[in-house]
């Protein structure tokens, strides 16, 4: 593999600016392995390869004149989650109601990163209205896991995981309501990073157009989705995270004068919690591999020191139903009503009979959703779920202390066989709880298991301590290796 296709986005910068290396041979080098792997991932979906390499020989050309005052990023690629608004590309969310949705703006998040010299190579695929972490959809298809196309890449960032762990991008922007970041960047081996909540703009997530912030009854409701970075270097997340944070003029919601702590250095006296093999109602236990490397990371900060203790296993056992509680006290209209697209004509045994003749308009987890919707399938006062939720954070706020670490795994298993999550549909929540606590929450590689696929643990901090779980992947990729790239 070409050296530069294992670099990460800082390093890439670093040689650019060294002129070691031009924008245009970093991005020709990038769109070589997206060609070379999409065809057997289908993780993009929407190339903007013209404008990429525009931008990068103008970038080139300003290089040979001068390399003063370059932004952060400077002619470093990178790709989109299709669910980011992107002038001049499609925002479909994975819906055939929005197919041909061809933005002219840019969601705030890209934007700053354009803003910070970086260049976009295009969009990657979701599954459908973002709803589920497997990604398929009836436009673009089912993108495939870059160690084992026969498993998902996971969602709904999975496109963006998938390519990243391909080798085919340094870094790229997702979103997290279930795990959307976390779920894909462990099953595809990189890191990904869940700001704490209200540190990102939303200005751009699909569904919503600026204007939407400025409705009070969003203000009031307003959603539980993150959006924030993967990358195959832990190294990145820092710095993109930086970039992309505080308030805009749109969304009123995000924090305008966020704190971004510095990086731990010792780890003596630091409170470690590990939890290897929590148990959720409605998940699967944790699978064995996947909690010996969060007992391997307990013992790796016992050694350097740190007060390691492990947490209750049952501590989060409700955390199912508190999940799907604040989602539903959040939400502006039900997933049936966006499932049925401008129409409203939508039906649901129409569509199963369609879906089980091989010709869906609809994935079935959404039609699942939607039918328990119609029965009113879950319907009932949220009080109990919703206090106890509070109070989940404040227990675990104080365990964790004012600089403490939770470890956890980041899935019950590692990545399963296409269509095999349906069976098991709650492992979501290993990562979703931590959104609606609102916690940031980083997913970090730690190599593979003898099957050749990627293992990991998810790292968590008090809310705007983004900084200690940043730390701990960059420093566990130094111990462990981090991002491993595919045999092919």
């Amino acid at each position: 593999m070409n050296e530069l296709l294992t670099l990460s986005g800082t390093e890439l910068a670093r040689r650019i600016a060294a002129k070691e290396v031009s924008p245009l041979e970093v991005l020709e080098a990038h769109i070589s392995r997206i060609e070379q792997v999409n065809p057997d991932l289908n993780a993009m979906v929407e190339d903007d390869f013209v404008r990429a390499r525009k931008t990068a020989r103008e970038q080139t050309e300003r290089l040979a004149h001068s390399v003063s005052d370059l932004p952060p990023l400077f002619g470093v690629p990178f790709t989109v989650k299709e669910m980011l608004a992107y002038a001049g590309m499609k925002r479909t969310g994975g819906s055939i109601h929005h197919r041909h949705d061809v933005m002219d703006w840019d969601a705030t998040i890209l934007a700053r990163m354009k803003h910070a010299g970086a260049i976009p190579m295009g969009t990657t695929n979701v599954p459908e209205l973002g709803f589920w972490f497997e990604t398929y959809n009836p436009i673009y298809g089912r993108t495939n896991n870059p160690y084992d196309d026969s498993r998902t890449c996971g969602g709904s960032s999975g496109g963006e995981g998938a390519l990243i762990g391909a080798g085919a991008s340094p870094f790229g922007l997702g979103s997290d309501i279930g795990g959307s970041i976390r779920i894909p960047a462990f099953f595809c081996g990189v890191f990904g990073h869940k700001p704490s909540r209200y540190w990102l703009p939303l200005t751009g997530h699909f569904p919503y157009g600026p204007g939407d912030f400025a409705n009070t009854l969003l203000n009031e409701k307003y959603p539980f989705t993150s959006v924030g970075p993967l990358s195959r270097r832990a190294a990145d997340l820092s710095l993109l995270t930086k970039i992309m944070a505080g308030a805009d003029e749109h969304d009123r919601s995000t924090l305008k004068n966020i704190r971004h702590g510095e990086k731990p250095l010792q780890w003596e006296g630091r409170r470690v919690l590990i939890c290897p093999n929590p148990s959720f109602h409605g998940a699967r236990g944790t699978d064995g591999e996947l909690s010996q490397v969060v007992v391997n990371c307990g013992k790796l900060f016992e050694e350097l020191g740190a007060h390691v203790e492990e947490l209750d296993s049952r501590f989060f056992v409700k955390g199912t139903k508190m999940w799907f509680a604040a989602l539903k006290n959040s939400k502006t209209k039900d997933l049936h009503e966006a499932l049925m697209g401008p129409e409203k004509n939508l039906s649901i045994g129409k569509e199963l009979f369609k879906l089980a003749m091989g010709r869906p308009d609809y994935t079935l987890p959404n039609l699942i959703v939607s039918l328990s919707e119609i029965l009113g399938i879950g319907s009932k006062d949220l009080t109990e779920e919703l206090t106890g939720l509070e109070q989940m954070k404040k227990d675990l706020d104080e365990k964790l202390g004012p600089d403490g670490i939770l470890i956890l795994p980041p899935h019950s298993r590692v990545a399963p066989k296409h269509r095999a999550v349906l069976w098991s549909p709650f492992d979501f929540i290993y990562t979703g709880l931590f959104t609606t606590l609102g916690n940031p929450a980083t997913s970090v590689p730690t190599g593979l298991n003898p099957e050749g696929l990627p293992l990991g643990v998810q790292v968590v901090a008090r809310h705007g301590m983004d900084h200690l779980t940043l730390a701990t992947a960059e420093f566990l990729e130094s111990t462990f290796g981090g991002w491993v790239p595919p045999r092919k």
